[in-house]
């Protein structure tokens, strides 16, 4: 099988699943607020009828996104993927309990939380972006660096998630009709 230098580069460029590259992931998921900020979405969800999101959305969004990144050869280490992935709805309780828009609640709560982490500035501003960026106005991949692939991929990740063709309220979503996935997808 040939490889292009480029996917081969990029290849080495994306950190490999061992358990030195996930403990920065390990930290957020053993979070203490991260964990009461899960509960809480739990319980706030616990009627929902619509897309609700739990862990398993979470763990979702997170694999297609780096599947994305892969595919497009971007160079998003896998952990910084996992991070926005796992902090990206972590806002929704503020949402449902103070009103507020849980894309901006969640930036705040992933700081918090990612500040307990060794991410480096970098990473930590550009997975505080995805949090914040992936409802809709955000950067683009185009945008380039770190910042707008990662929040690309997630937003991206996140809407291909969904499975709209076998919900049994997908009659009933607030998403028109264009925007829902009618088949498999990733």
């Amino acid at each position: 099988m040939a490889y292009s230098v480029k996917s081969m580069i990029t290849y080495r460029a994306i950190p490999s699943n061992d358990n030195e590259s996930m403990k920065r992931l390990d930290s957020i998921y053993r979070d203490e607020l991260w964990r009461r900020c899960m509960e809480d979405i739990e319980c706030t969800e616990i009627q929902r009828i619509y897309c609700r999101h739990d862990f398993t959305h979470l763990m979702e969004v997170a694999r297609i996104a780096y599947v994305f990144s892969l595919e497009e050869a971007l160079e998003i280490p896998k952990d910084v993927i996992y991070a926005a992935a796992l902090l990206h709805d972590i806002g929704r309780s503020k949402e449902y309990t103070d009103g507020i828009p849980h894309d901006e609640a969640g930036a705040k709560i992933a700081e918090e939380i990612l500040k307990r982490s060794s991410y480096t500035e970098e990473e930590l501003e550009a997975i505080i972006a995805a949090v914040s960026g992936h409802r809709g106005h955000s950067e683009t991949k185009e945008a380039g660096g770190l910042i707008g692939e990662l929040t690309y991929v997630i937003k991206r990740a996140d809407k291909e998630s969904r499975l709209c063709f076998i919900c049994d309220a997908r009659d009933t979503c607030k998403w028109p009709n264009n925007k829902k996935n009618k088949n498999i997808t990733y």
